[in-house]
């Protein structure tokens, strides 16, 4: 019981005090538990990357599920896994009730927003430059590429489905196999939650901004079956993900379900409940396949499905986020999110190239990005006023 609390209390903190994402967080809870607890060699953790990118959930869940097995068995995946998303919870659920006493019409913090969105969107950029030369090399694979950029964007279909062609594709072509499949809306409702967040865990390969298109198309918009926020609201959101504590795929689950709580019931304790269900049945999915994995590491690692599902899924992520950089860009780049109409904004596209010049090369964390492209963004702002 003693290393089931240890690893909760590492975890919680490590979520606390870690901003940047599940990336972030595996790395330092790579070197808490090699160097401090001397629970795993020094390296481990972020050598089972691959392993934890094989099975849908985010980066931080699968790492926390990977040493709480070790450790101490069922028990220690558990205790990992709540210790890694309940900062999340508690943090995002105070974000999200105060959300609407945030200013948004002050200039200064108009610009802020601009500068956070513009980072997003290098930083997105970025990823997509890391992920290419590993997710797009055969000609099935661009092929895949392409059609899942015309679904998901022209043709409007759910991201969802794409995910699970792609992966049913991939299958196919390493077992010649075939199985057909489909999807439900369902309303907003407490027992619709599981359903819900059950589907988003099950299609998040490589980590929360995957999830980005299917957000947007679930609940960006008045067609959305969920919540219908605006795009600028959406991209606010997202943006405070980044500054806050916790994984990013997390803290918008608990967004959501708070605000899918406080619209069923106009209640702040209903919308904790509700970010509390949606925060746990989007890691479930993860959590119990990659538990399953580890127990036949190898053969996990060299079965032909295996193989085939990422070959499919692989080309189709990195469409995803080509989705979200657009959808990003298009909000801060050449659109005012402040204002109707399509117009260049200068200052955050420079800002963009330098986040995801940053991001890639890895010469300025993520947090000092951000926060230095917020910070220009409100000085060329009041330069611009006082000028004008």
């Amino acid at each position: 019981m003693k290393k089931v609390w240890t690893l909760f209390w590492s975890m919680f903190k490590i979520a606390l005090f870690v901003v940047g994402g599940g990336f972030a967080i595996l790395a330092v809870a790579d070197e808490v538990f090699s160097k401090k607890l001397k629970w795993t060699e020094e390296g481990e953790i972020m050598e089972h990357l691959p392993v934890f990118q094989m099975v849908p959930g985010i980066i931080a869940g699968n790492t926390a599920i990977y040493v709480g097995r070790k450790v101490a068995g069922v028990p220690g995946a558990m205790a990992a896994l709540l210790g890694v998303f309940l900062p999340s919870v508690i943090v995002f659920s105070a974000v999200s009730a105060g959300y609407a006493l945030i200013p948004l019409g002050n200039p200064c913090l108009s610009a802020a927003f601009t500068g956070l969105r513009a980072a997003l969107t290098g930083i997105i950029a970025a990823m997509v430059a890391r992920s290419w030369r590993g997710g797009v090399s055969l000609a099935q694979d661009w092929f895949v590429l392409a059609v899942s950029l015309a679904a998901i964007g022209p043709l409007g279909v759910n991201p969802a489905l794409v995910v699970a062609a792609a992966a049913v594709f991939g299958v196919a072509s390493g077992l010649a196999a075939r199985r057909e499949g489909g999807a439900r809306t369902f309303a907003s409702s407490f027992w619709s939650i599981p359903l819900i967040f059950l589907k988003y865990g099950s299609i998040a390969f490589g980590g929360g901004y995957v999830l980005v298109p299917v957000y947007l198309a679930d609940f960006v918009g008045e067609s959305a079956p969920h919540l219908q926020l605006a795009g600028h609201e959406f991209a606010d959101v997202m943006a405070l993900t980044q500054m806050t504590p916790g994984p990013v795929a997390v803290n918008c689950a608990t967004f959501f379900g708070y605000r899918m709580g406080v619209a069923d019931f106009s209640s702040p304790l209903a919308g904790i409940a509700y970010a509390f269900a949606a925060t746990v049945f989007l890691l479930v999915p993860g959590a119990i396949l990659l538990y399953l994995a580890l127990g036949s590491l190898e053969r996990f690692k060299s079965s032909r499905a295996v193989q085939g599902l990422l070959s499919g899924v692989r080309p189709v992520t990195i469409a995803m986020m080509l989705n979200a950089l657009w959808a990003f860009a298009g909000m801060s780049v050449w659109a005012r999110p402040d204002a109707g109409g399509v117009s260049f904004h200068p200052t955050a596209a420079a800002l963009a190239a330098f986040a995801g010049w940053a991001t890639f090369t890895r010469k300025v964390g993520v947090m000092k990005t951000i926060l230095g492209c917020a910070a220009t963004s409100i000085a060329v702002r009041l330069l611009a006023d006082f000028l004008l």
